[in-house]
């Protein structure tokens, strides 16, 4: 039996619920000593992930597996006697769609669908109702839609989590419909992808809630609409690119084409639109050798040759704001002296 219920978790990528559990005919006695012996651990008391799961993934990965196991126990389709009452939103319905997010701590987020209020229950925070119409099913789940999670998280966890959020769905939208059209991501960083059913489906969703509006939350709602961005490819771009605008320095474009004559050098990360300055995030697992550091200094050292000033920043700048806007108006400086020699 242990055997099974491993199995039964490993299919739903290490996570589920006690209910799936005990319908599969195990009993609670078994459910006990896989918890006890840390076999699986209780994320909630009827939501379990695998602990081999848990130890082999990343502080994000973590996340989602909680957010998935807590889906299996509360978000779970049902019929008849059963009623559906929850689908997983904000940030949890982002990692459950495999969508970048930020914001939240680790709380796992679902909204009701029965009109009753909300609720917190330790790391189990239940909004107010959403309407039916923005739920669907992924991965044998109820989910928020991603447009429409990606608007919660800015109405509850402020614009730049919802920026990473929104230009996170967006990509991916315009992924989608440059594989449906037959296009490569390249059109995606161009900004010149063909317009097709996925980013409309987005749209759509947007409009709906605008139109129906976040009470106190609608001002960061509005402010993400309008900063988010398609040719973003990380999270750590759009915070970067969120703090550039708060610091007075933009506009910026993302995924800046950098050219020498009618030869392609590569793409920065950003560019300021008002001065020759690049801006490039480095993730922690951007560069994993000698050769990748090396092969990154030459182009560094290239880009500058064409005229251009480059600024890099981590995670741990962008809690750092004032450090980044030193590096920022320092690399002007350059930037103009070099202009006016």
């Amino acid at each position: 039996m242990d055997q099974d219920v491993v199995a039964l978790l490993e299919a739903q990528d290490g996570a589920g619920a006690v209910g799936q559990l005990l319908r599969a005919g195990c009993s609670r006695r078994t459910v006990e000593r896989l918890v006890r012996t840390e076999v699986v651990v209780r994320v909630r008391r009827d939501a379990v992930v695998l602990a081999s799961a848990l130890r082999a993934t990343t502080r994000w990965e973590r996340r989602a597996l909680r957010a998935r196991a807590v889906g299996f126990s509360l978000a779970h389709p049902r019929h008849g006697a059963h009623p559906r009452v929850h689908a997983l939103s904000h940030q949890s319905s982002l990692a459950a769609w495999r969508l970048p997010y930020e914001g939240g701590g680790e709380d796992i987020h679902l909204s009701r669908l029965d009109g009753q209020r909300g609720r917190r229950e330790g790391a189990v925070w239940v909004h107010a109702p959403v309407p039916p119409t923005w739920v669907t099913e992924q991965d044998g789940l109820l989910v928020v839609r991603p447009a429409l999670a990606a608007l919660q998280v800015a109405a509850t966890s402020g614009p730049a989590a919802g920026v990473v959020c929104l230009d996170g769905v967006l990509h991916d939208a315009a992924l989608a419909d440059a594989a449906a059209a037959g296009q490569g991501a390249e059109v995606v960083r161009r900004a010149i992808v063909t317009r097709g059913s996925a980013q409309a489906a987005v749209q759509r969703d947007i409009d709906d809630a605008l139109s129906r509006g976040f009470g106190r939350g609608q001002p960061s709602v509005v402010q993400v609409v309008e900063a988010a961005d398609a040719r973003s490819e990380s999270a750590g771009e759009s915070r970067s690119r969120w703090l550039v605008q708060l610091l007075g320095l933009g506009p910026c474009t993302p995924q800046f084409a950098v050219r020498d004559g009618d030869v392609l050098v590569g793409y920065a990360d950003l560019k300021l639109d008002r001065w020759p300055v690049l801006l490039e995030f480095d993730g922690s697992g951007k560069y994993t050798g000698l050769d990748d550091l090396l092969s990154e200094k030459d182009r560094e050292d290239r880009l500058r040759a064409l005229g251009y000033e480059v600024v890099r920043i981590r995670w741990a700048d962008l809690a750092r704001p004032h450090l980044v806007r030193q590096r920022i108006l320092a690399a002007i400086a350059r930037a103009e002296a070099r202009r006016a020699g």
